[in-house]
């Protein structure tokens, strides 16, 4: 039996759940679909760059994000979203177990980072081994970090990490960088970088933490290096399959938005990693979250006939003036 909701929301990272919470205050009946609770807020053992929140950690902020949206009478299931098409009431979300229709749509899938595929790299996860140098760079003060990916990712890495680490290994398979030549002039000058082209990593060891990695160059010679982290910056992989027959992909395959989260497609709106947002942080995955439920239920609003919700929403107790 098809069950049917004013907006469903697809994801419940940051940005899918700050959408939550924004749409359920409002009254209406709005649904999150979601494989799992936080997305990549669970690689994030510890979060210190939150606004307003001193120490956290990524699962933490998850489950308050989510006990905010359910207090407001929001509903919630994890499954995994294999189609969206229209139809004559609105869209059609089809699950791996059931069947949901909606007036209007928010997706924030999110995205999830390629790894090396080599062994214990799980088991080193948030333990040395690190996908987001911009969040996790500053923990590595003083300390002696290794670096590999490719184009672009690890040059961003590079220079992020000599600013922070007394010693940075950049490791890359080809024999030259590729990229901004602006950027690897700067990292060519940097006392604190070694550069090893024409290499892979072959293994990570360590105990609780990881201490050290194996590399091998293309003559098949390995050498280990003692190291506090490992940065992996091997681009992500965005999953639109189920609905980029109905918005706007672009090169990079994230969904093109404009102000409000708005989509190709009138009544989809999007937010978080999945978008052409320029900064993939929290907070600004947040923000364009509760811009994106906003969106959608204005978009529902206009189709009864009713106002929505201004761009400058307040609401005055008294003298004293409200934001939302």
């Amino acid at each position: 039996m098809t069950k049917d909701y004013e907006i469903i929301v697809v994801g419940a990272g940051p940005a899918g759940l700050s959408a939550g919470i924004y749409i359920a205050r409002q009254r209406v009946s709005c649904l999150v679909i979601s494989k799992d609770l936080g997305g990549q807020l669970n690689l994030i053992p510890r979060l210190e760059n939150y606004p307003g929140t001193i120490m956290s950690s990524g699962p933490l902020l998850a489950r308050t994000l989510e006990n905010q949206y359910l207090t407001f009478k929001g509903e919630m299931i994890y499954d995994t979203v294999e189609r969206i098409d229209e139809s004559e009431n609105g869209l059609t979300i089809k699950t791996n177990r059931s069947e949901y229709t909606c007036k209007s749509l928010v997706l924030a899938p999110g995205k999830v980072p390629n790894n090396l595929g080599i062994a214990n790299e799980n088991v080193f996860a948030n333990k040395g081994v690190h996908y987001c140098t911009k969040c996790d760079a500053p923990f590595y003060q003083d300390r002696v970090t290794a670096t590999v990916g490719v184009g672009g990712y690890l040059l961003e890495s590079g220079i992020l990490l000599s600013r922070m680490a007394s010693k940075v290994y950049l490791i890359y398979r080809g024999g030259a960088l590729g990229g901004d030549k602006e950027i690897i002039s700067s990292i060519e000058k940097k006392e604190n970088v070694e550069l090893i082209p024409n290499t892979m990593i072959k293994e990570i060891h360590g105990n609780n933490t990881l201490q050290k990695i194996v590399i091998k160059d293309n003559q098949g010679l390995e050498k280990t290096l003692n190291v506090d982290g490992l940065f992996i910056e091997m681009g992500s992989k965005i999953n639109l399959d189920f609905v980029k027959h109905l918005v706007k992909v672009n090169s990079k395959g994230e969904i093109e938005v404009t102000e409000g989260g708005k989509t190709a497609h009138p009544a989809i709106f999007a937010a978080g990693d999945a978008t052409n947002i320029l900064y993939k942080q929290i907070v600004a995955a947040c923000g364009d979250g509760a811009a994106a439920g906003l969106s959608a239920f204005n978009y529902i609003e206009k189709m009864k006939g009713k106002p929505g919700i201004r761009a400058d929403w307040k609401k005055t107790i008294g003298d004293t003036v409200f934001h939302y």
